[in-house]
C-alpha cells in the first residue's frame, strides 16, 4: 500500500475533532507503520510541535479509537488519624472521632488524669459537668452516661495537665512528651485551688469555660506559694525559698535554701534541693577560681575573689544585675 503525502490529506483528517473523511480510512493509515512519523510532522508543521500527551493517534481517530486508558477514579484521602485527646485546643464541638466507639467507662480507663480527678471544692465537678456535657448525676462510668460528655471532660483535664510553664517554658519535670503526669496539681489541704497552677486553671475552665482555654500555658502569678512548674510549695518550702531570696548576698546557704524551696517537697525532696543548690555553688566557685587563673591572677587573694564572684553569679536568689556584674570577673 502506498501511503498518501501529507498534502494529499485533507484537512478534517489533520483536525482531532473533524469526522474522518470518506476517501481516508484513519485505520489504513495507522495500520501502515509510519504514519506517526508522516503525521507528527505535518502536526509540528501545523500546530507547532504536539502537546506533553498527544500523539497522532489521537489526532486521526478521536471518533474511532479510544487509544488511552479511562481515568481511574482518583484515591480517596484517606481518612485522618484521630487526634489524641491531648492535642489542640478543646472545644465545646469536640466528639469521639470517627472510629472512636469506646464507652464513658472506657475513656475514663483510658484516661489517668481523669481517675485521677478529686472532688475538692475548687475542682467545681459539677460545673465541669455542665461544660463539657457530662451528667453530673451519673457516674462517669455508668452505661448511661455521655461518652461524648466525658471524652470532652478528658480533652480538657489533659490539654491542661501538659501545659507549658506560665513563662512559656517547658516543665520538663511535669510534662514528657507532650502529655502531663496525670495529676492535677495545686490544691491545698483546705481545696483551695492556687492561681497559676493547674488546679487553679482548671477552676478558671469550670466558671468561664472554653474561652479561657485560649493559651496552653499556665497563667502567670504573684502567689509565692506558686512553684515555676505550676505546682504548690508547702509552708517549709515557701519559707526556706523566701528566706533564701533575703539571704542572697551569702551564696552557699541562700542556693541551698532555694534548692528546699524549689524541691518536689517531703524528706528526700528536701535533701535533694539542697544538695543541689550547695553543689551548683560549689561549681561557681570553681569555675570563679579557674576564671582568675586564665586571667593571669594566680595568687590566692585572686583566686579568692573569683570565687566569691563566681559563687554570687551562680546565686539563683540574687538580682540579675548583681549576678552580671560578679560574672565579669
Amino acid at each position: 500500500m502506498i501511503l498518501a503525502k501529507p498534502s494529499a490529506l485533507s484537512s478534517s483528517a489533520l483536525r482531532p475533532n473533524a469526522a474522518p473523511s470518506a476517501s481516508v480510512n484513519p485505520r489504513q493509515l495507522l495500520s501502515a507503520g509510519p504514519v506517526q512519523d508522516v503525521g507528527a510532522g505535518s502536526l509540528q508543521g501545523i500546530r507547532g510541535g504536539p502537546a506533553r500527551g498527544f500523539s497522532p493517534v489521537d489526532s486521526f481517530e478521536p471518533a474511532i479509537i479510544n487509544r488511552r486508558q479511562p481515568r481511574t477514579q482518583e484515591a480517596q484521602p484517606a481518612a485522618a488519624a484521630p487526634q489524641s485527646s491531648g492535642s489542640g485546643v478543646p472545644s465545646a464541638n469536640d466528639k469521639r472521632p470517627a472510629g472512636d466507639n469506646r464507652s464513658a467507662a472506657q475513656i475514663v480507663d483510658d484516661s489517668p488524669v481523669l481517675k485521677k480527678l478529686g472532688r475538692q471544692k475548687d475542682i467545681k465537678f459539677e460545673q465541669l459537668c455542665k461544660q463539657t456535657g457530662v451528667d453530673p448525676k451519673l457516674d462517669l462510668k455508668d452505661p448511661k452516661q455521655n461518652a461524648d460528655g466525658v471524652y470532652r471532660l478528658t480533652k480538657v483535664l489533659e490539654f491542661i495537665d501538659s501545659a507549658k510553664a506560665s513563662t512559656g517554658g517547658d516543665r520538663s519535670s511535669k510534662v514528657q512528651g507532650g502529655q502531663g503526669d496525670g495529676n492535677i496539681e495545686g490544691i491545698t489541704k483546705d481545696g483551695d485551688a492556687r492561681h497559676g497552677t493547674e488546679a487553679g486553671m482548671l477552676k478558671d475552665f469550670a466558671e468561664k469555660g472554653y474561652s479561657f482555654l485560649g493559651e496552653h500555658q499556665l497563667p502567670t502569678t504573684k502567689d509565692t506559694h506558686v512553684k515555676a512548674d505550676g505546682s504548690n510549695k508547702d509552708n517549709f518550702q515557701w519559707a526556706a525559698g523566701e528566706a533564701g531570696k533575703a539571704l542572697w548576698f551569702v551564696p552557699g546557704l541562700s542556693n541551698v535554701l532555694t534548692g528546699v524551696g524549689n524541691s518536689e517537697g517531703g524528706f528526700k525532696g528536701v535533701l535533694e534541693g539542697a544538695a543541689t543548690g550547695y553543689f551548683n555553688t560549689l561549681k561557681g566557685a570553681a569555675e570563679g577560681v579557674i576564671g582568675s587563673i586564665t586571667k593571669g591572677r594566680a595568687n590566692p587573694a585572686s583566686m579568692l575573689f573569683g570565687a566569691a564572684m563566681g559563687a554570687l553569679g551562680s546565686t539563683e536568689a540574687a538580682p540579675q544585675p548583681v549576678k552580671d556584674i560578679a560574672n565579669l570577673f
